[in-house]
């Protein structure tokens, strides 16, 4: 009887080890899921593919912000394209550090012209600043 017991405390506390492990895993789960969100939502705003502005009717031009213009030179460190601002030319390939981005106006609203190559690929753009 005597054994029986221990083996009852012992298989008791056994469960109760794996249950708290339990619990601690979804938890853990919980808290790196809501993480992943939001860092998705902190990014999804950031990607060049997004549209970052609300086309309200199809004859008013797209303007972008300053930060903007600043994120797609990303584009052009990373050798994809070619960006001209406010008569400023950045080659692909261009290392930003290198250059001075102090033309760029944050607050500022640029124009987009966008010119393709032949297969329809964007290999440059030219913002112009419009206020």
């Amino acid at each position: 009887m005597r054994e029986q017991t221990i083996r009852a405390i012992e298989l008791a506390a056994g469960l109760g080890l794996f249950l708290s492990a339990c619990l601690y895993a979804m938890t853990m789960l919980s808290v790196l899921d809501s993480g992943l969100t939001a860092a998705a939502a902190m990014t999804e705003e950031q990607n060049v593919g997004v549209s970052s502005f609300s086309a309200v009717s199809e004859s008013i031009e797209p303007y972008f912000t300053g930060s903007e213009v600043l994120f797609t030179l990303r584009e052009v460190q990373s050798g994809q394209l070619e960006a001209v601002i406010d008569g400023l030319r950045f080659a692909p390939g261009t290392e930003l550090e290198s250059m001075d981005l102090s033309v760029i106006d944050l607050d500022g609203r640029y124009a987009a012209d966008y010119h393709r190559e032949s297969n329809g690929a964007v290999d440059l753009i030219r913002f112009v600043k419009v206020r």
